[in-house]
């Protein structure tokens, strides 16, 4: 279901959109399916899918809490507001553009790892 990729480890993308990448590292065993590598602009986070799920969360309080500027037509791109990270002492600034694409891309994530469990779980004949 998932793409591999070549790089100079072996990784299986998990989902991809226009600001990033998340996937799996693959090593001899195997891919390593409790972690999950997040890449957006320069930016490389390594996850748990708990730490994923948190983040998910911290990210749609970000977008709650920074939604008051909705008529600004600058707020989208040039305004930078502050993401917080289950990763306590790092937080990133980002623009509510990018906000929205990362919003997107942990959405996507969490979507196809629960449609991997489904299919290799209960859903399996």
């Amino acid at each position: 279901m998932f793409h591999t990729l070549k790089t100079m480890e072996q990784i299986q993308q998990i989902y991809l959109n226009s600001l990033g990448i998340t996937f799996y590292w693959e090593k001899e065993e195997g891919i390593i399916p409790s972690r999950i590598q997040v890449i957006f602009k320069e930016i490389g986070l390594f996850f748990t899918i708990a730490e994923l799920k948190d983040f998910n969360y911290l990210i749609d309080e970000s977008i709650a809490k920074n939604s008051c500027c909705e008529n600004c037509s600058l707020k989208n791109a040039n305004c930078k507001f502050l993401l917080k990270t289950p990763l306590y002492p790092l937080d990133l600034s980002v623009s509510m553009d990018e906000l929205k694409e990362i919003k997107d891309l942990v959405n996507g994530t969490l979507f196809k790892i629960q449609m991997e469990i489904y299919f290799n779980g209960e859903g399996k004949n």
